[in-house]
């Protein structure tokens, strides 16, 4: 376990609450109270939760598995009333 931007390996209960706290990052932004409606070319259109647009970028990047930034480009709208965003992805690591 090696860390580039620290310069030096991790032990493993750094690594630990490295991990815990992506988790609970990712639990939060799933968890926001507002709805966004992304929309990508390439990938089409998402109903994600909306904390931020940039909070709604990553919820839709995680759905459309790719990676955030190839989608910087997306646009992000207030979701329609009524709408429902889509569950949070189940990760199988």
């Amino acid at each position: 376990m090696y860390s580039k931007r620290m310069g030096r390996s991790l032990t493993p209960e750094e690594w630990e609450r490295h991990r815990a706290a992506e988790e609970w990052g990712r639990k939060a932004r799933w968890a926001a109270g507002g709805v966004a409606r992304v929309i990508h070319p390439a990938h089409g259109t998402v109903v994600v939760p909306h904390s931020s647009n940039y909070a709604a970028i990553l919820n839709a990047a995680e759905v459309w598995g790719c990676d955030w930034v190839t989608i910087l480009d997306a646009e992000v709208w207030r979701a329609a009333p009524g709408e429902k965003p889509v569950p949070m992805p189940i990760h199988i690591k």
